[in-house]
């Protein structure tokens, strides 16, 4: 008979270990149908389990949850491999005693599904972690952000300084060229200056010249 129930979880019942515990879990059986449903849960270890309900009704569209708990302490070397199968058939009429009811139904009509049992560790959660890792954890993530923030700087006023020590560099090498111009230039100006003295020396000397042969001529004429 397939159709009538479906489970939740379909696979596994997860017990979270906790050492020193009981593992303890839920399973959720859902009624697909619109009729009334009679369950029962069976497992392959009764002894080693706590079921409540083991036995009920599911109404049409329903569903109810089942709490499944170990009745030993879990510890680190405990394993459960044992099964579960939950029946289901449509009950057509009120019953005061599901065990009569169970024992007389007719195996063809009961839906069977089947879901294992295991242990896993348990998951460390952030709201779980003690108060003061917490805030450990807070303290180094703010010694991260300030340590980037720190580097951030750094790395800014370097880049700064590198740009004003360029720019430094290139002010230097204009000035250089700058001397080098004005001595170019001074240069020039005293060798102009020297051919300028050179040639009013020779024009003085024309001019004497002239001077002391135009005074022979005149002196000649007058001494005649």
């Amino acid at each position: 008979m397939q159709g009538l129930i479906d489970i939740e979880p379909k696979q596994y019942l997860d017990f979270i270990l906790q050492e020193g515990k009981v593992g303890q879990t839920t399973l959720n059986i859902f009624n697909l149908t619109s009729n009334k449903l009679a369950f029962k849960i069976k497992t392959t270890s009764p002894n080693l389990f706590q079921v409540k309900p083991t036995v009920g009704i599911i109404e049409g569209n329903d569903k109810v949850c089942i709490d499944i708990s170990t009745s030993i302490l879990l510890k680190e070397d405990s394993k459960l491999e044992s099964k579960f199968q939950i029946n289901a058939c449509i009950l057509e009429q009120d019953i005061q005693d599901l065990g009569i009811f169970w024992r007389q139904q007719d195996a063809q009509l009961i839906q069977q599904v089947q879901v294992r049992s295991r242990i896993k560790p348990a998951e460390i959660h952030q709201e779980n972690i003690p108060q003061q890792q917490q805030q450990q954890n807070e303290v180094q993530e703010i010694h991260e952000n300030v340590g980037q923030m720190y580097q951030s700087i750094i790395d800014t006023s370097s880049k700064e300084k590198d740009e004003e020590i360029q720019k430094y560099q290139e002010q230097v090498v204009q000035l250089s060229q700058d001397v080098s111009n004005y001595q170019l230039m001074l240069k020039s100006v005293k060798e102009q200056e020297v051919a300028i003295k050179h040639h009013g020396n020779k024009f003085e000397l024309k001019q004497v010249m002239i001077t002391a042969l135009i005074s022979l001529i005149l002196g000649f004429i007058f001494g005649k």
